[in-house]
């Protein structure tokens, strides 16, 4: 059995996130070592997403990549999420898809992390997020986590479409910001024990 995770981050990059930014890129940070620490292959994908989105990392290797992830990490402008969550599930989707069957990842997490509501999407609504959320899940099996600060995580993860279970809210401060990156870490490692 191939032990080869993808993860995939989404991370909110608005203006309200500006308070935490120095919290993210430390704990973040903290996150990536630790995965690198870890058995068998990680490949990380990082969008952020605020009027637009970046994808700021692609496809890293992190046995092989040590250089600051987080560097061009920064914050501002609104929350442009359904545009953000649809744009890097078409995007790993198809390049997945385009790899041989062998050379595909075991387990695929896909984390969106917000702290405020969607407000600048213009391309996507939340019913897009629903049926792409629903296609890579259930014929793919990719775990999705919804984190979010400021609302109802159980709420807001619902209207996208993602489990109860796999909703989580955090306090938007440094503690709160490290301890949603230990639950994070956690659970990668949990479905990095899992099986298909």
């Amino acid at each position: 059995m191939k032990e080869y995770t993808h993860i995939c981050i989404v991370l909110d990059a608005s203006g309200s996130m500006a308070a935490i930014e120095n919290d993210i890129k430390g704990s973040f940070n903290t996150f990536i070592r630790t995965q690198r620490e870890t058995e068998g292959k990680t490949v990380f994908d990082l969008y952020q997403f605020s009027d637009e989105v970046k994808r700021i990392v692609e496809h890293v290797d992190l046995a092989t990549f040590t250089d600051d992830l987080m560097a061009k990490y920064t914050c501002s402008g609104c929350t442009a999420l359904n545009d953000a969550v649809c744009t890097a599930i078409d995007t790993l989707g198809k390049e997945l898809g385009a790899m041989r069957e062998d050379d595909r990842p075991e387990h695929v997490v896909f984390v969106i992390i917000t702290d405020g509501m969607e407000n600048a999407s213009r391309k996507f609504t939340s019913e897009d997020v629903k049926k792409r959320i629903s296609v890579q899940r259930d014929s793919y099996k990719w775990d999705f986590q919804f984190l979010a600060a400021n609302q109802d995580a159980v709420e807001s993860g619902r209207t996208l479409g993602i489990d109860r279970d796999s909703c989580t809210g955090f306090i938007s401060s440094s503690r709160g910001v490290a301890s949603m990156c230990c639950f994070l870490s956690d659970h990668v490692e949990r479905v990095k024990k899992h099986k298909k």
